[in-house]
Order: structure tokens, then C-alpha cells, then sequence
């Protein structure tokens, strides 16, 4: 049965786009590594750890509750490449650290970005605090980082970020020799490359599975310095590649002229997001360490989506690699999570105009995040509201264990007395013929009326 059968009409339109090149002869490494998955040997079958986006603490608990294996995060500042997410402060490091190990969750503290000498300054400090809370890694780009880091918390493994670039194994073997345990791969890397890497060295690596694709090399990008004077290198980045463009002539201020493009397109350069789980049973044949989901500024509704339906794929291939076949309802969840329409990247080759968003209108999603479970006493379930919320909606609770349940939203009670509707950040209680866990998510269908209060996924 085709992979898109059963989907949504919206989601079938994707198939064009998500679909690989013609089928080639394999041929070289790649050629050796898929014989040797058939083989079963050791490396092959390793099964790669699923890594979650950790924006926030919630996100944090999402990501451990609906199936991650490890997460990577950052501390407030520059020191990391998502400055503008909310982050950690150095005061919630070793907190987060030591709820994501009781949950056997392992962290990577993200210190990627290229600080120039008065960033550096900062970092030794930092570098302590998070040795001393536990972290399991530090992703790091900058050689000058890396060396303070081996220098200062000599037992902590480093991982190299992709913003590094490193893309091919004489590479990483030099990174190796410089202290490197685990090598995440540039973006710009198909199939046949990472598995020629993979048989030249012997260290941990790990890719991009999913989530935003900067249109720069591993994203090392200074439009954002150029138009706006913030550094993307360094945690800033305003994402000029997603603006709507038009031109202005000198002699004619204020008057703006549309980019016409071919079909009248005006997004220069807006890549779509990246998604390999419709070629999952390649990806996981590779002999990965890890597989990186991107999203440290989405939502929690995001977080769980796509955490769950990739740490699902995975487990269904390791108990059963020879059998393992991509099932719609996965592919089915992460199209209701925000997006900015998909494609495989440089998985099956250089992607051409596929790969550009040229009707981008923000993002993408059928579903939104309703509510979330908080308590549970007294025969009833208690959720804090996270969009407003009517009496008689269908909502549908998204179970740590992959269940999904429908229920309508009847007689809700905030403040001890039963009300119509329910507001954003307001508790209510709710009898629920599910018994659900703190943590877990409600979402609800995306309606007309969402879409015009511009209400977030």
C-alpha cells in the first residue's frame, strides 16, 4: 500500500515533493552499507537515539514524556545559536539536568555559536556550571571552545555541531584527534556521502532529521548581520530568508514593485523544512548514533508530535529491520505540526526548486495545543487552558504511549463552577473517560476563527 494512502487530500498534495529522484543503481559505499544491513551486522544495527529540541523547561518534560532519548539545549545568552528562545538560565541548568536523568533522558548543553573575544570571556563560568550539573555533552562549533572546554571539564564528551560543516570522514577524523566523541554532519550531505563517512571512522555520528533548514551552508549566515545587525553566528539570527521581498527604484521612494518570479513567487530564498521519515528505513540503516530533531523555538505541541511519531518509526524498525515499512499515521502526525511545507533535503541529491518555499505564508498546521494535563483527583482530570476553549469542541488527548483519544469538551469547571468557556491560562477540571498523566497534551483541530485571532500552534 502506497505511503500516502489514507492521508488527508492536503497531505497527499506533498507526495510530489517529498518523493525521491528516480530510482539509480546504487553503487560505492552506499551500495556496501545497504548489503550489510541485510547481513545484520553489529554497527548496522545500531539503533540511533532519537534527540528532542529542549526551547524551554516544558519543552524539556514534553520531549522526555513522549519519547526522546536525549535532548540538547542552551543557557540564556549568546553562547548558543537559538538566543532567542527562551532557554535556561544558569540557575535552571542542574534542575532541568537532573529531571531529564530521572527520566533516563540524556543532555547536551548546545555551545555553537563563534564568540568573538569578549563572548569568550563568559564562558569558562558557564562551562563549570554545566559540568558540574551533569551534562552528558557540549555541542560545540569553535575551535577555541572545544579547547576550553577539553581544558575545563576534561571528562565531559564533546559534540561537534553542524555549523562546523563537516562533510567528509578525513574531516572527522581530525576532529577526532582533537578530543571530538560525536560528529553531527552538515546538512548538505546525501545518502551515499554519510554512508561512505560512516565506513571511514570510527566516531558517533548523528544528523538532521527534521525541522528548519537554513538556505546558507550549515547555516553560517550574514544576511542577518547585514540587514538587521544581529548575528545569526551568534545566536541572533532574524531569518531574513523567510521575508516577503519586494524592490523599491531609487528615484521612487516608497513606492514598492513586486519580485515576480516564475507564478508570481516572492521568496527569494525560503527553504522548506526538512523530513526524512518517509525515508526512514534508509536513514536508520546508515549506523547512526543520532538523529536531531531541529525546533528549539516551536511549541510543545510540536515538540511531542514529531518526538513521538520518529522515536515510533524507530522502534518498529529495530525490532524488525527487514520489515519495517514507513506507516502513514507517522507521516500523518508530523503534518499536523507547524511546518513550512516538507522536503527530503540532500538526502536523495542537490534539491532544486522543491526545496524553496515560494508561497510561504507562515506556518503551516491543522491542530493546535488546547490544553495540558496538570492533575488528575476526584474523578476528574485537570488541565491548564493554553487557547481559548468552548464547550462542545472536540478536543483529542495525545497519550506518552501513542494512544489517541477524542472526547468533547462538556461542563468544564474553573473556580469550582461549571462555565461555557474557558480562557488561555486558566485551570479547569474535566471528568475524562481516559486517565491521563501530568504533562500530556490535549490539542484541537485548527478552525477559521483560530486563524483570524492568529492564535499559535
Amino acid at each position: 500500500m502506497p505511503l500516502w494512502a489514507g492521508l488527508s487530500p492536503c497531505a497527499k498534495a506533498l507526495n510530489a515533493a517529498w518523493a525521491p529522484p528516480p530510482a539509480a543503481p546504487c553503487a560505492g559505499p552506499f551500495d556496501l552499507v545497504q548489503r550489510a544491513r541485510m547481513r545484520y551486522t553489529s554497527w548496522v544495527m545500531k539503533s540511533p537515539e532519537i534527540l528532542a529540541p529542549a526551547g524551554n523547561r516544558e519543552h524539556l518534560e514534553t520531549a522526555c514524556l513522549y519519547g526522546a532519548e536525549a535532548v540538547y539545549l542552551g543557557v540564556q545568552g549568546d553562547s548558543n545559536l537559538r538566543a532567542g528562545a527562551r532557554n535556561f538560565s544558569p540557575d535552571e541548568l542542574a534542575g532541568a539536568v537532573a529531571y531529564a536523568h530521572a527520566a533516563g533522558v540524556r543532555v547536551y548543553l548546545a555551545l555553537n555559536s563563534y564568540p568573538h573575544d569578549a563572548q569568550m570571556d563568559l564562558l569558562p563560568e558557564l562551562v563549570l556550571l554545566a559540568r558540574d550539573a551533569g551534562v552528558d555533552a557540549f555541542i560545540v562549533a569553535d575551535i577555541g571552545v572545544l579547547s576550553l572546554a577539553r581544558e575545563l571539564a576534561p571528562g565531559v564528551p564533546l559534540h561537534l555541531s553542524t555549523q562546523a560543516n563537516a562533510v567528509n570522514s578525513r574531516a572527522v577524523r581530525a576532529w577526532e584527534a582533537l578530543g571530538v566523541s560525536r560528529v553531527i554532519l552538515a546538512r548538505e550531505l546525501g545518502r551515499e556521502e554519510i554512508a561512505r563517512i560512516r565506513a571511514g571512522t570510527g566516531a558517533e555520528l548523528e544528523i538532521f532529521v527534521h525541522g528548519g533548514v537554513c538556505i546558507s551552508v550549515s547555516g553560517r549566515c550574514l544576511v542577518s548581520s547585514y540587514l538587521n545587525g544581529r548575528d545569526a553566528n551568534r545566536g541572533s539570527c532574524t531569518q531574513p530568508c523567510r521575508w516577503d521581498y519586494a524592490l523599491v527604484e531609487r528615484t521612487r521612494q516608497g513606492q514598492y514593485l513586486p519580485v515576480f518570479e516564475e507564478d508570481g513567487h516572492t521568496f527569494l530564498y525560503n527553504s522548506k523544512d526538512l523530513c526524512l521519515l518517509p525515508v526512514a528505513g534508509e536513514v536508520f540503516g546508515l549506523g547512526l548514533d543520532g538523529l536531531k530533531i531541529e525546533g528549539r523555538n516551536r511549541t510543545a505541541l510540536y515538540v511531542a508530535t514529531v518526538v513521538q511519531a520518529y522515536r515510533q518509526a524507530r522502534d518498529a524498525w529495530a525490532r524488525d529491520p527487514a520489515g519495517f515499512a514507513v506507516k502513514g499515521e507517522w507521516v500523518g502526525e508530523v503534518m499536523k505540526a507547524s511546518n513550512r511545507g516538507y522536503f527530503t533535503g540532500f538526502f536523495h541529491g542537490t534539491p532544486g526548486h522543491d526545496g524553496v518555499g515560494y508561497d510561504f505564508r507562515g506556518y503551516a498546521h491543522t491542530h493546535h495545543l488546547a490544553a495540558r494535563v496538570i492533575g488528575t483527583g476526584q474523578g476528574a482530570t485537570v488541565f491548564e487552558a493554553r487557547n481559548p476553549l468552548v464547550e462542545g469542541m472536540e478536543l483529542e488527548w495525545l497519550s506518552r504511549d501513542g494512544r489517541r483519544e477524542f472526547f468533547t469538551l462538556t461542563k468544564p469547571v474553573v473556580g469550582g463552577s461549571a462555565v461555557r468557556g474557558v480562557k488561555p491560562g486558566e485551570v479547569f477540571s474535566l471528568g475524562t473517560a481516559f486517565a491521563p498523566i501530568p504533562g500530556e497534551l490535549v490539542r484541537k483541530p485548527l478552525s477559521e476563527g483560530d486563524r483570524v485571532l492568529g492564535l499559535r500552534a
